[in-house]
């Protein structure tokens, strides 16, 4: 099943953001047709049922480089889409942007703290100079 354009418009699709972190792990999140969060951005190790209570609701779209390695494991569900064409920049968010702004939804970045996803892991360099 391929993605259509009308499937942008559809208020039953889903949007699944997916950013490669190597071996079958992407980051990820679930938006509504609204972009509402259904699952807030984490690590999610994809196998076989990674998002099926989405799947199960209706269309999904899969976006994103960390999109088209999930294709075989998860492009088998009907209601399974990607569009590999399609990556997170931060120069495509500009109507996010302009939304916020309007809202007066801002960030007071002067107490900020990084949000790590996953814990650290320190290694052995394997090659010793």
């Amino acid at each position: 099943m391929g993605v259509q354009f009308s499937d942008f418009f559809d208020p039953e699709v889903l949007f699944v953001p997916m950013i490669d972190a190597r071996r079958m792990e992407v980051f990820s999140a679930v938006y509504d047709y609204t972009l509402k969060p259904l699952m807030p951005g984490r690590p999610v190790i994809v196998e076989p049922g990674s998002y099926d209570e989405f799947l199960e609701q209706g269309p999904v779209i899969f976006f994103g480089d960390g999109a088209d390695k999930t294709r075989p494991v998860l492009g088998g569900h009907p209601n399974a889409n990607f569009i590999t064409e399609i990556y997170p920049l931060a120069q495509n968010m500009m109507a996010l942007s302009e939304r916020a702004y309007r809202n007066g939804d801002f960030l007071d970045l002067a107490y900020s703290v990084p949000n790590y996803l996953k814990e650290f892991q320190a290694t052995t360099p394997r090659k010793k100079v």
